[in-house]
């Protein structure tokens, strides 16, 4: 499969950064730009219309949504008017998800069939079929079915995942997997293992699916500023960031201590808690030269798409640019 690289944003930005974003990231020849959808921060799916409809060429998707949240028949809704705006340009990306006790709800006890269910709805609507579902997750009737020509009948869904066992299940059902806030390539070495395992059990080609690496990013000319953003963001995700924290090494308490130090303000204390280690682990930090490395051995490990995730450094327009002019050519 073709080396694919894109930029992922959050939805903590200044309203008007995602079109000027955007904008930057076609100008400069990535591949997609994919927006997260995280409870309490600005919904993604509005942002991609925004960004769709001021772009012309880039693909367009959401990172990732969670059908626990929102069941899968909206989310395959907003994907397919999504696709008709840009003419073909949406991809997405299917998760477990999180934030679940903001809403009073337990994490999913069948996760794996979840996406499974998940997956099933969203291609049954774009293709049209009205065939009843009686999941044991999600219910579809066949009065459940888009009321509008999608533009196109299928779009490449991919599943993220942490762990091994959704890895497998995507190499089974999805069109690629995307691991996100890792730069390990031991870790996503194992990862693509387990959804290379999938694949070949039910007779699929491994090399032809996607394989997407999302690392954290702190990219500037000031190496210093750069890391000093790191510490500040990455006590924030760790919580989120199971089962890796631990396969990294941090203790659940340490996770927690950090976190907390964060919520309260004192980022010097939060970042106490972040060992080199983690740095290297979780993020691509640094100068362009310093993350040129950390890119190459995430290729090296499997990866056929490179994301870069987060913050992406103190001036996202700047790590853009850097990363668009002075990192990317390195593999094209």
């Amino acid at each position: 499969m073709t080396l694919k690289f894109s930029i992922d944003v959050s939805g903590f930005l200044p309203l008007d950064d995602y079109v000027r974003l955007g904008k930057l990231a076609e100008s400069l020849g990535f591949d997609e730009f994919h927006v997260v959808d995280d409870l309490n921060f600005k919904p993604a799916w509005p942002l991609l219309a925004l960004i769709g409809a001021n772009t012309s060429r880039i693909r367009l998707g959401p990172w990732l949504i969670a059908p626990r949240i929102v069941h899968p028949a909206y989310h395959a809704e907003n994907l397919a008017l999504l696709d008709l705006l840009t003419g073909g340009r949406a991809v997405c990306a299917v998760g477990r998800g999180a934030f679940f006790e903001y809403l009073g709800l337990p994490p999913p006890d069948k996760p794996l069939t979840m996406l499974r269910e998940a997956l099933h709805i969203i291609r049954r609507m774009l293709a049209g079929d009205r065939t009843p579902f009686d999941g044991q997750v999600f219910k579809a009737t066949a009065e459940l079915a888009l009321r509008f020509e999608p533009q196109r009948r299928s779009i490449p869904l991919l599943i993220g995942t942490f762990g091994p066992q959704t890895c497998e299940l995507a190499g089974q059902i999805a069109d690629g997997f995307v691991t996100s806030c890792v730069t390990d390539p031991g870790y996503v070495r194992m990862l693509r293992a387990s959804f290379d395992a999938g694949a070949r059990a039910v007779g699929r080609d491994p090399g032809s699916l996607e394989v997407a690496v999302s690392p954290l990013c702190s990219v500037a000319r000031d190496r210093e500023a750069a890391y000093a953003l790191m510490r500040q963001l990455l006590p924030q995700a760790l919580p989120f960031l199971q089962p890796m924290s631990r396969h990294a090494g941090l203790s659940d308490d340490t996770v927690r201590a950090a976190a907390a130090a964060a919520e309260a303000g004192d980022h010097a204390r939060a970042a106490s808690f972040i060992r080199d280690s983690d740095i290297r682990f979780f993020t691509a930090v640094g100068t362009p030269r310093d993350v040129i490395p950390q890119v190459e051995a995430l290729i090296d490990a499997g990866a056929n798409h490179i994301a870069f995730g987060g913050l992406l450094g103190p001036d996202p327009g700047e790590a853009i640019r850097l990363i668009g002019t002075e990192i990317v050519p390195r593999f094209r």
